[in-house]
């Protein structure tokens, strides 16, 4: 593991290189994951996906289609990876990754403190790794399964045909954060928008969204007592300090049931202050049109509030003073406010707001 410092001109930006190698007899690769780690920084997407039943990631390098999980499931999605994207209208920065040691293929080594994980491959080969030991599954392996605490990633395998098509699906821990919809909606979200769009992942930010989804990464295999870093670590700087400093595990934009997710975060102390709730206030647009009272009177300010292009007389439709006035109509015979009408100010009008004075005064005479 390497760490650098450097400044730019938004802060203090500290980078830090994990490099995983990997032999086995299915799958070789020498591949570098860099990630940024800068301070008071968090992260804002790029993108809404919220309400998709499908999302579709890099160009389609990567779909994934959520489905009903069956009982003691908390998810379950059919998942499609692409070996390539073909054609011309594959824009640059996509074309890059797609061609670099970073194109999505799989996540990284990671682990699940509390769950199992269960995969069935539908098309194509999968690779996995589990515990240090890689495999292949197809087709007719049927449903194969991740114990919890198992260390392990999955991949669409180099030997594969074609597309590979795999339905996921975890078993339900019931706590607040665990692998489940929320979680990938959001993982999946902020992967495609933080190497497109600013070529690697905040470490930071990355560690925030894993532990919302019981999802932790580990050191190198020399590092003793691999589990008990990688969780309490990715808790301390994801959860505690990453909340402390306004880095959020969930995002509305890729959040298809946010009050789900709200009710999440303010289960931790230290991210109970990123949720905001005032959302839950908000009218739908009739309840709005249902509030719609009219333009409201400006008195002389009327001018600087209605089109002045329009081709009517000025004093016909502001304010009519001496006019036959459409608004406030002052010392006309036009049925509006300060004229005669019913909302007459200073004027005699039924409900006028001054009008009760011209009443007074008639009453008196």
């Amino acid at each position: 593991m390497t760490v650098t410092c450097e400044e730019d001109i938004r802060g203090i930006s500290i980078s830090v290189i994990f490099s995983t190698t990997t032999h086995s007899p299915t799958h070789n690769s020498d591949k570098t994951d860099a990630f940024t780690m800068p301070l008071f920084r968090p992260f804002v997407p790029y993108h809404n996906s919220a309400g998709q039943t499908t999302i579709v990631k890099f160009g389609g390098l990567l779909t994934t289609e959520f489905l009903e999980p069956a009982p003691g499931r908390c998810f379950l999605f059919r998942q499609t990876y692409k070996h390539n994207l073909e054609g011309t209208a594959i824009p640059d920065n996509l074309r890059k990754l797609i061609d670099s040691p970073r194109k999505p293929g799989g996540p990284l080594l990671h682990f699940h403190q509390f769950q199992t994980e269960y995969f069935r491959v539908e098309q194509g080969i999968m690779g996995i790794e589990v515990n240090g030991v890689h495999k292949i599954v197809k087709p007719e392996d049927g449903e194969v399964s991740v114990k919890a605490g198992s260390i392990h990633r999955f991949y669409i395998h180099p030997d594969s045909p074609g597309d590979m098509t795999v339905y996921l699906s975890a078993s339900d821990s019931g706590m607040d954060y665990q692998l489940d919809r929320i979680f990938f909606e959001n993982w999946y979200g902020y992967w495609h928008d933080a190497l497109l769009h600013e070529g690697k992942l905040n470490f930071i930010q990355y560690l925030a969204i894993q532990d919302g989804g019981d999802a932790y990464s580990v050191p190198p295999k020399w590092v003793p007592f691999r589990r008990f870093i990688g969780y309490w670590g990715s808790v301390a700087l994801g959860r505690w300090l990453g909340g402390l400093l306004g880095y959020k595990p969930f995002f509305k934009e890729y959040t298809t049931d946010w009050d789900y997710a709200v009710a999440k975060m303010k289960g931790s102390w230290f991210q109970r202050h990123l949720v905001e709730e005032s959302y839950t206030k908000a009218r739908t647009w009739d309840e709005q049109l249902a509030l719609d009272i009219g333009k409201p009177t400006n008195a002389e300010y009327e001018p600087w509030t209605v089109d002045l292009t329009l081709k009517q007389p000025f004093n016909d439709r502001v304010n009519g003073v001496n006019g036959k006035a459409t608004t406030n109509g002052a010392n006309s015979t036009g049925a509006h406010v300060n004229g005669n009408g019913v909302n007459g100010v200073n004027g005699h009008g039924a409900n006028g707001v001054n009008g009760v004075k011209a009443r007074k005064l008639a009453a008196a005479q």
